[in-house]
């Protein structure tokens, strides 16, 4: 199965061939000022053909990496079982605590990869590819001992935070059966990063797909059919994500020039400490942003598990969780292709091409967040009925749909301006943006709501609408006010020296 066949211009010493989709770029110019420089007149028409070539499988591999909450969600709220209320909050709990460690924290610093490995590409630099590649997995190898630590405490941590007892209990045992995926999920993906930017992309749907079939299989196998029950749903995540990373191997042994080209050299510890500091110089703002992000909504679970009846308040919740993320995915798939794009143009040094880009990719965000708009509130009682049952948290989590669904128009178009500012390098300022919006106006608003307004659940999606609305302008005023694309240029030309 391949979704992209178009040859490509080979950019190490081998010459060798490869059947990846990317654009013919030009020499990295030297010594020459960007603005006066010569650069074809990019196309519309151009632009946007590429970033549907790269779109198409981003949003499925994205789509497929967001299945396994999605699926242990699904599996526990349908398991036979008169605690199934209680296995659906412990899995959102457990899966919240997984997101704002393992994930945000470091996910968020591998996604220095995003910059880094796009803009090596684009100024063919793609031996540096694999250095930075190096520098994650002894950043993230790092990283790896607080997230143990604090997952392997989940349920101190929730009954720290107020939450129910059993439900508690239940989200620490899963959290723990969860852990040893972590590892092997960061492998695979570091790689993913360095695959992507150089535009390879069909392997990684197959990787996924796969991945998340053994996911599926092995979790409804042990939940529905052997003495664990609810523990079998973590079990088949982590050997998902165990799947995902040794799946890897047979790959490059079939495809080693996908490997050779980037992976240069054997380990150079001493090389990859070297660029530790331009890692995290990037690493850190963008683990911000996704933390900041990803903190913002995971508050919102907290809260729901602090408002009156709260267990149908924390399903309703979990159903609205679920739903955005699914179509988040969308948006992810638009947000990585205009990281890809930009930073290859930038650091190709070609800046018009890279603004024209950027003005696409916000066009067709614009366009496919309006059409999920109207499915969800079309469908908003439908919908919930694939996680719930009939009862009040399936009528909560129907309401509550209707009202988010015009606000997944801000949440795209939020989500895809933060792909361009990884692409350009320039993190800080969307931490910046990231942390008034959500942390100013959007929580405190909806804590007002939800609790001083009576509006529940509600109230809580409402402030989170208004804070992504909030960050997206004030991310698009920045873009439009304070950019010069020459400039952004220049520099990503002095960020791939190494």
């Amino acid at each position: 199965m391949r979704l992209m066949t178009t040859e490509f211009v080979p950019l190490d010493m081998n010459k060798s061939k490869q059947e990846e989709t990317f654009v013919t770029i030009l020499s990295p110019l030297d010594a020459i000022e960007y603005e006066h420089s010569y650069e074809p007149k990019p196309h519309t028409a151009t632009e946007l053909k590429i970033l549907l070539n790269l779109v198409g499988p981003v949003m499925i591999v994205t789509l497929l990496e967001f299945f396994p909450g999605f699926v242990a969600v699904v599996l526990a709220g349908n398991l036979d079982s008169s605690y199934g209320q209680h296995y659906i909050d412990a899995a959102t709990f457990s899966t919240m605590l997984i997101n704002l460690t393992s994930f945000s924290v470091g996910l968020g610093l591998a996604s220095a990869l995003d910059t880094l490995c796009s803009q090596a590409y684009g100024a063919k630099r793609c031996e540096n590819i694999g250095i930075y590649f190096q520098t994650g997995v002894m950043v993230l190898g790092i990283v790896l001992v607080p997230v143990f630590a604090i997952n392997w405490f989940t349920e101190d941590v929730l009954l720290w935070l107020g939450q129910d007892t059993e439900v508690a209990q239940l989200s620490g045992q899963f959290s723990r059966f969860l852990l040893p995926g972590i590892p092997f999920l960061y492998i695979y993906e570091l790689t993913r990063k360095a695959l992507q930017a150089q535009n390879i992309m069909a392997p990684l749907v197959i990787i996924a797909a796969i991945g998340n079939s053994v996911n599926i299989a092995v979790g409804y196998g042990l939940a529905y059919h052997t003495s664990l029950g609810f523990m079998g749903i973590a079990i088949g995540c982590a050997i998902g994500n165990i799947t995902l990373a040794l799946l890897l191997v047979p790959y490059f042994i079939w495809q080693p020039q996908h490997l050779s080209q980037w992976w240069c050299h054997s380990w150079d510890f001493k090389t990859a400490r070297g660029c530790v500091g331009s890692f995290l110089h990037l690493g850190i703002p963008s683990m911000l942003m996704l933390v900041m992000e990803t903190w913002a909504f995971e508050t919102l679970t907290i809260c729901s598990g602090l408002l009156p009846r709260h267990v149908l308040a924390v399903a309703a919740h979990s159903v609205l969780v679920n739903v955005n993320m699914l179509v988040y995915t969308a948006f992810d798939g638009l947000s990585v292709a205009a990281n890809i794009r930009v930073g290859n143009c930038l650091g190709a040094g070609m800046p018009k091409t890279a603004q024209l880009s950027c003005n696409v990719v916000l066009t067709m965000t614009a366009m496919l967040s309006l059409l999920f708009s109207a499915v969800l509130y079309g469908f908003n009682t439908q919908i919930p009925q694939l996680f719930l049952g009939e009862g009040g948290a399936l009528a909560l989590a129907s309401k509550v749909l209707a009202i988010w669904a015009p606000l997944t128009v801000v949440d795209g178009l939020n989500a895809v301006t933060q792909g361009i500012l990884r692409g350009a390098g320039k993190q800080k300022a969307a931490v910046i943006t990231n942390g008034m919006a959500y942390y100013i106006f959007g929580i405190p608003f909806g804590v007002f709501l939800a609790f001083q307004c009576d509006l529940g659940v509600a109230g809580l999606w409402l402030g989170m609408g208004f804070g992504s609305a909030v960050n997206f302008i004030a991310m698009i005023l920045l873009l439009l006010c304070r950019w010069k694309w020459e400039r952004l240029a220049i520099e990503a030309k002095e960020l791939t020296g190494l």
